[in-house]
Order: structure tokens, then C-alpha cells, then sequence
């Protein structure tokens, strides 16, 4: 898009902003700073708008994120999908008394014409933890406690208002785990990619009958373990974020120390087990000491209580535990692909460039080994400890 494009479509866009906000805004201008960053779906504007409230004759500014999709990758990556997700989320499951970005102004014209503008939380005190992986444990517990009651508020509105609920589920578009769209990217890296750890496994001279028992199941890790993992189980399905990393939250620090957090980014919102969420962050976020703890299902029963669940069995540890061993793999394929990119071993533009000059297959066969044996390592001791912890039972 040329500048001049640019700046007429970014006008366009702000003079609806202006106009969603009501009557009483007046003597509206904005100043755009730089892009905040080129991401894999989507290019994120930070913009100031400074207007007059009429009401009370006082000048105000509003600090706005402005998301629109990435140019030329709809058919490899879906966007249109997944801005459509996350419209979706902030249209019908935020309410205005729950922690979330507000979200001023939505356009939904397909293919291509989508648009998010959501306040700059930043201005109420919430920033990106700044490690991308493992960070301090302090961070991790608060992740899992916001995730409980995420989940929780998904069991809630299912049992409390189920025609709202399924609504919902109804017109959630499939981005990743789905056999419609030839040239899954998706599916070649996870067929590609998931094969790393017992390749360097057997480097090492690793026992012959694990190799090949892992080496058979992941080579197929695309429907073997993805599209079966999202599939939803009774009762344990609820709305899961579906890309739940601390990337994806921000912290708030309050008076005595603690973190309070913020979910953002809900482009892959689904319906499914807590697993999918739960391994998400346990794999692509934490080393493997961290993987053990109970506080998520302690902050999602404490949620189910107040909201007045009282068949809370149902939502067991045990139960939950059931769901992590049998589909904790998800998570460690997620790992496979997307661990070297958030070790920096890889940056997002590039990443976006290589797609789209080389396609899907060529594209994942190149970023193959990156980051050396370093990220070999890491996944092979991730897979072994999955089988330590009983999660490749059904494999083995």
C-alpha cells in the first residue's frame, strides 16, 4: 500500500473511530506513531486521538491499538478467519465489567477489509512480561490463575445461558486444524517440525524402539495429535483462548507486588478441553521444572463457586490431569514450531517474507533446524519428559 493509500485508508478507518465514540466527541485529530510491529496475521498501529468532550467542555485523548490484517497471506494463513474470532470474542463475550482491552471500533468486510481498534492498556499500567520464554515464576502462577477463570467463565455461560454459549461456538471460524485448505502450512510444520526432537535423539545414540515408536506417531502429528487434541470432550469443553502464551498477556503490577493480568490476541479462539490452553503455555513458555502445579484448577473451582456452579466434580483435578495426559503432546508440537521463533532465533518479518516467496512446504523445510542443536536439545528433553509424566502412554 503506498503512503498516500495508506493515509486515506488509515483516514477512512479513523473517521468511523470518531464517529462510534458518540455525540459527544468534538474537534477530533489524531497522530499516528510508528508501527508497533509486523506480526504473522496482522500489522498493529499505535495511535493518540486528542478530542473535546462536550459535555463537560474538557479536552481528553485516548491512546488506541489499531490491528489490521497482514497483505498477502490470507490463503496461507487464514486471517480473514481470524480476525473475524476475534471480533467475535469482543462482539458477543466481554462484558464491560470484565478486565479487558475496551474495544472501540470493529469492521468485518470479507475478504480482506478488517479492522480492530482497541485501547492501549499500557495507560492503565498493563505491559508484556519481557521474557518470552520461562519467565519468573510469579508471572507463570498469575498466567494460570487468569487461565482458570477464563475456562471458568466458558463453563459458567455454558450452563447459565447455553443458546448464547453455543452461538458463540456456532460461528467460530477454523484457522489451524482443519483438512479443508490445501497447502496447510500448518500441517507441514507440524508433520515437518515435531520430527526434530527424535531426530536428535538418535543422534545421541537414544534407545532404537522409542525413536521409532515417536518417529511414526509424530510423522503424522498434524491428525494424530492436533485436529484430535481440539476436538471438544464432554464435559470438559469450554471457550479455550487457543494460542495462550505470555506473549498474549499483559500485567498489571499492584500495590502489594502481585500481578494482575490481561488476556489479549483471541484470533484462535475455540471450543475445546483446557488442555489445549494449558499445554500451550506449559510447552512454548516454560522449562520443564515448571510444568507441575495445581493453582490453575484451584482459581477455576474458586470461579465456579462464586458464580454459583456447585457441580464443580465434574471439573476435577483428576479430571483435569486425565485431560493434560491425553493431550499434552498439542502442546509440545506447538513447542517444535514456534519455540525458535521466540527465542529469537528467527524474527516475525522474516518469517513473513520466507512464506511468502517460498510457499508453505519449502518455507517450513528451511526454518527446519534453526537455532542448531540448541532448540534440539530443548525439544528432546521436552519430549522425554513427557513420557516421564505419563503422557505418551497411548504411544508407547
Amino acid at each position: 500500500m503506498s503512503h498516500e493509500n495508506f493515509q486515506k485508508w488509515l483516514d477512512e478507518v479513523m473517521s468511523k473511530i470518531i464517529k462510534n465514540l458518540g455525540m459527544d466527541v468534538g474537534n477530533a485529530r489524531y497522530k499516528l506513531f510508528d508501527c508497533t510491529g509486523i506480526f504473522i496475521a496482522s500489522i498493529v498501529y499505535r495511535i493518540r486521538l486528542q478530542f473535546e468532550n462536550k459535555t463537560n467542555r474538557q479536552n481528553e485523548e485516548l491512546s488506541i491499538i489499531l490491528k489490521r490484517p497482514m497483505p498477502g497471506l490470507n490463503q496461507i494463513n487464514r486471517t480473514d478467519f481470524q480476525f473475524h474470532n476475534e471480533i467475535l470474542f469482543y462482539r458477543m463475550f466481554t462484558r464491560p465489567d470484565e478486565i479487558y482491552a475496551k474495544c472501540f471500533y470493529v469492521e468485518e468486510q470479507p475478504p480482506l477489509g478488517y479492522v480492530i481498534a482497541l485501547e492501549n492498556v499500557n495507560k492503565r499500567g498493563y505491559y508484556a512480561c519481557s521474557c518470552a520464554y520461562d519467565p519468573p515464576m510469579e508471572y507463570t502462577l498469575a498466567a494460570m490463575r487468569e487461565l482458570g477463570r477464563f475456562h471458568g467463565k466458558g463453563y459458567v455461560m455454558k450452563q447459565l445461558q447455553p443458546d448464547k454459549f453455543f452461538d458463540i461456538v456456532e460461528q467460530i471460524q477454523e484457522v489451524r486444524y482443519t483438512k479443508r485448505f490445501t497447502d496447510n502450512i500448518y500441517k507441514f510444520a507440524c508433520n515437518i517440525k515435531a520430527l526434530r526432537a527424535v531426530e536428535y535423539l538418535r543422534s545421541q545414540g537414544h534407545d532404537e524402539i522409542f525413536c521409532n515408536k515417536m518417529e511414526a506417531f509424530l510423522s503424522n502429528a498434524f491428525d494424530k495429535v492436533m485436529i484430535k487434541t481440539v476436538e471438544p470432550l464432554e464435559p470438559l469443553a469450554t471457550l479455550c483462548h487457543g494460542d495462550f502464551t505470555i506473549s498474549n498477556i499483559l500485567f498489571n503490577t499492584e500495590d502489594n507486588g502481585q500481578y494482575r493480568p490481561m488476556l489479549i490476541d483471541f484470533a484462535l479462539i475455540r471450543y475445546s478441553t483446557p488442555v489445549v490452553d494449558l499445554s500451550t503455555y506449559l510447552y512454548l513458555c516454560c522449562s520443564n521444572e515448571i510444568r507441575r502445579n495445581k493453582f490453575y484448577h484451584d482459581a477455576l473451582k474458586e470461579y465456579l463457586l462464586d458464580a454459583g456452579i456447585q457441580d464443580v466434580e465434574k471439573y476435577s483435578y483428576d479430571a483435569l490431569l486425565d485431560d493434560f495426559r491425553r493431550g499434552a503432546v498439542f502442546g509440545f508440537i506447538l513447542m517444535s514450531i514456534f519455540v525458535p521463533i521466540l527465542l529469537g532465533h528467527i524474527d516475525s518479518e522474516l518469517l513473513v517474507r520466507e512464506i511468502k516467496n517460498f510457499g508453505p512446504l519449502e518455507s517450513v523445510n528451511r526454518q527446519r533446524y534453526i537455532g542448531g542443536d540448541e532448540i534440539s536439545k530443548m525439544l528432546a528433553d521436552a519430549l522425554l519428559h513427557l513420557r516421564d509424566l505419563d503422557c505418551l502412554k497411548h504411544v508407547l
